[in-house]
């Protein structure tokens, strides 16, 4: 860290300049043409996590190609090197650059280019195995996953499924801009990057070699197909990003989970819009995951999204991925789901509306551009248009859902006790416990009623569930004899 004393108070208002100059390593060979930029977050000086405007210049040698945040606006040779220089459009959070042999292709989004670079290899020491796993959160890992040949005719190339990557990024693209709003940048440039990480800076995409592998080539080294389908929503992931993250950035390392969560979420949205079953199957394969016992205790008994960073610990190392990722994207999902529910009737009597939370996420997008959210912002912003059936306890506002699920750990199961029909005229009025195991006292969940007609799930209302055991009484179709508690799973629940 460096330090500068200044011989004066500075005068507010006027800028002052400072010239740093300093080296290091910062790249390392991968493979041939392959390399790593080591430290790619902090390789220039900075003052943290702060939007800023960057002018960037690079000097490198022929016959390789440079890729870094912003705009090239420049590009000239200077004996064997090449100079080019990078301006961002607008402030952004971070800067970063990549540099390789690519083979570059070009999709469309409408009027946003997508740009691939990869190279013909993979990184020495490529497998599936390994201390660092996949390119999704550890938690997620095959751990039955077996090598992938690096030499020889099944050897993956990167560069050959750069089309495949192009054209997932692009269609991520169109679906983000149809539902948050327009793209933040000029174009999207998806970098190829050695190891098993990947990460999605403003119109800048370092991508895991593994995010390169055909479908076929992903189920040589990962056997599980509800973890290989979380592992190929990395490149929509990564592009949710580019609004949630990069354009919209979070407040402190309690809210950070808020990022990753709509960033995940957004990719799933995008995975429902295709194939509702895979999307149920991600959701239910996170669940699964946060119930994973260590010891005497489960991954979710680590703590509340809103612990950030400090979730993890020597018990439980992957408790923040499990937890920023997979309890992060339930909650969202819950929203979405309450907000839906309480529209039904809104629906019935005026005729078709807009979802709300979509059209709560493209006001955050507009209202929070450039700037940090926090996690109260989030919920609260769900609150104004609040339909009336999610009112608790007559409040229009959230706080519990953010005290009993967004400052909770809590994982319950729900069952129904003591059910009573009552036939009156053309309606049954059913009665009933709804009980909530493995839940504090004060946990306070929105319950999605159902009856069960001839084979058909009728939806009936949301019950708020506090506590253990909360009664119920509800309007039901005429001779409903059977009750169903979230036969959609909507919850995050142990059912």
């Amino acid at each position: 860290m460096l330090a500068i004393y200044l011989p004066k108070g500075l005068d507010v208002g006027r800028p002052l300049e400072l010239t740093i100059r300093y080296s290091g390593s910062v790249l390392s060979e991968a493979a041939n043409g392959l390399l790593y930029v080591g430290e790619h977050g902090t390789w220039y000086p900075n003052v943290g996590f702060a939007l800023s405007s960057f002018d960037l210049e690079f000097r490198y040698p022929l016959g390789w190609t440079l890729v870094a945040t912003g705009h090239e606006t420049e590009t000239k040779t200077s004996g064997t090197d090449q100079l080019s220089r990078w301006v961002s459009e607008r402030p952004v959070p971070v800067a970063g650059f990549n540099l390789g042999r690519y083979a570059r292709n070009v999709t469309r989004a409408g009027t946003i280019s997508v740009e691939t670079y990869a190279t013909s290899t993979v990184e020495r020491g490529f497998s599936a195995t390994g201390k660092d796993g996949l390119p999704v959160p550890d938690i997620f890992k095959d751990r039955r996953a077996s090598p992938l040949a690096v030499t020889g005719p099944t050897a993956p190339s990167p560069s050959q499924n750069s089309q495949m990557v192009g054209s997932t990024a692009a269609r991520a693209v169109q679906f983000y801009q149809d539902h948050f709003g327009p793209f933040p940048y000029r174009e999207l440039s998806l970098t190829q990057f050695p190891g098993h990480v990947s990460q999605g800076w403003p119109g800048l995409v370092f991508l895991s070699s593994y995010a390169f592998l055909s479908p076929q080539q992903l189920e040589q080294v990962q056997n599980d197909p509800k973890l290989r389908l979380i592992t190929q929503q990395v490149i929509a992931h990564e592009t949710a990003h580019q609004w949630w993250g990069d354009l919209v950035t979070w407040d402190g390392y309690r809210d950070q989970w808020t990022m990753e969560a709509l960033a995940n979420y957004s990719a799933l949205m995008l995975l429902e819009s295709r194939s509702p079953i895979e999307f149920r199957a991600v959701l239910q394969q996170y669940r699964d995951d946060l119930l994973q016992k260590d010891s005497d205790i489960t991954i979710a008994d680590a703590g509340p999204v809103t612990l950030g960073a400090r979730l993890s610990s020597s018990k439980l190392p992957q408790a923040y991925e499990a937890i920023s990722y997979g309890r992060g994207t339930w909650l969202l999902h819950m929203l979405h789901m309450m907000l839906r529910d309480g529209e039904k009737a809104s629906r019935s009597q005026h005729g078709a509306s807009d979802d709300l939370f979509l059209r709560t996420l493209r006001q955050l997008r507009t209202q929070y551009e450039g700037k940090p959210l926090s996690t109260a912002e989030l919920i609260a912003a769900f609150e104004p248009e609040l339909p009336r059936s999610l009112w608790y306890e007559g409040h229009k506002s959230l706080t519990w859902f953010y005290a009993s699920w967004v400052n909770g750990s809590a994982i319950p199961k729900f069952e129904l006790r003591d059910l009573k029909f009552a036939d009156k005229g053309e309606a049954t009025t059913v009665s009933g416990t709804i009980v909530q195991d493995h839940a504090p006292d004060g946990l306070v969940t929105s319950v999605p009623l159902y009856a069960s007609i001839a084979g058909r799930n009728v939806f009936l209302a949301r019950v708020f569930a506090e506590g253990q055991q909360t009664s119920f009484h509800v309007s039901a179709p005429s001779h409903t004899r059977k009750i169903l508690i979230d036969p959609e799973h909507t919850l995050l629940s142990r059912n």
